[in-house]
């Protein structure tokens, strides 16, 4: 049976000289998760022609969580967590893995890429709402206005691929896309909740190994006959989205929960489309229209809200444990 209580943590956010929240450690090791998040995008779009969805969705959990439970052995880590933050992780196992998934992969091809842009970015909102009853954390003035600047940001951004007219955007992709991004808040929630309980490797590991679960059963029942195009461009796209895109980015992102709060840190995570437009510029000769260079400034300009904000206060936390 999981128990709710309640009890203060300390926060280690705010640095000890200026106050602020984020600081030039924390923010470039944010930028690295957001860089990786963003290549997600093309590797998920490219690795879809190799693998029906929930096939590569499954195979990217495995990969990336046996890797990081490999490396917890090499490192000599205890790699079983202690038995109270066990519910924790079989919850967010279930939210941020398998739902989160399930929603991203499955979104693929049915819905056009600005719609599915803004309703997977309602995420940091959703997280902010929770995060209010379940971590009490008090979203400030400063911290809601640097989330909703942000969000319209990413509107902005896509608001030429939500004018276009699409046959891909369909109510059941919406679904998907809403599914995934209620699964990751939820999973995020109690992520932050647990982070100083648990090593990031380690808790990372397991919540991919147990998400992938449901993943591969769910891919036998609804894609029984699928055919798996094994070569070495789906290996290597397959290795980099399961290793660097996933394994690395949530561990870090993870390591990341244990210092900063959530609703800081979601802000910060509207950058991840901002480079995967750069990404597409660089590699993919993709150009921008100008209304999507407004966007781009103005999800910066939220960021850069982000990080002016002060810890005020410390939060309270909800424990989940195990009760006989």
């Amino acid at each position: 049976m999981i128990k709710l209580s309640k009890s203060n943590i300390s926060d280690q956010s705010c640095d000890s000289k200026g106050g602020a929240a984020i600081s030039i450690r924390n923010l470039a090791q944010i930028l690295v998760v957001i860089i990786l998040w963003a290549i997600c995008y093309p590797l998920i779009t490219t690795g879809l022609d190799a693998f029906s969805p929930l096939h590569f969705a499954k195979l990217r959990s495995l990969i990336a969580g046996a890797s990081l439970l490999i490396a917890g052995i090499i490192l000599k880590k205890s790699i079983i967590p202690e038995k109270a933050t066990w519910p924790g992780l079989v919850i967010i196992s279930l939210t941020f893995t398998s739902l989160g998934f399930t929603g991203m992969f499955l979104a693929g091809g049915r819905v056009t890429p600005g719609l599915a842009t803004v309703i997977a970015n309602v995420q940091p909102l959703l997280a902010a709402l929770l995060s209010y009853f379940f971590l009490t954390e008090r979203l400030s003035r400063e911290n809601g206005l640097a989330l909703l600047v942000g969000f319209v940001g990413i509107v902005v951004i896509a608001y030429p691929g939500l004018t276009e007219q699409s046959s891909n955007s369909t109510p059941v992709g919406i679904g998907f896309v809403l599914v995934g991004a209620t699964g990751v808040a939820i999973g995020n929630v109690i992520l932050k909740n647990i982070a100083n309980q648990v090593d990031p490797l380690i808790a990372m590991a397991w919540i991919l190994l147990i998400g992938a679960i449901p993943l591969a059963i769910a891919a036998s029942v609804f894609e029984p006959d699928n055919t798996l195009h094994w070569n070495l461009t789906s290996i290597i796209n397959l290795l980099v989205l399961s290793i660097f895109g996933t394994a690395m980015a949530f561990m870090w992102w993870l390591d990341l929960l244990r210092r900063i709060d959530l609703n800081v840190l979601n802000a910060y995570t509207f950058l991840t489309p901002v480079v995967a437009l750069f990404i597409g510029i660089l590699f993919y000769s993709e150009q921008l229209l100008l209304i999507e260079w407004f966007g781009v400034a103005i999800i910066v300009f939220g960021v850069f809200l982000a990080s002016r904000i002060k810890k005020v206060t410390s939060p309270t936390s909800i424990k989940l444990s195990n009760t006989e």
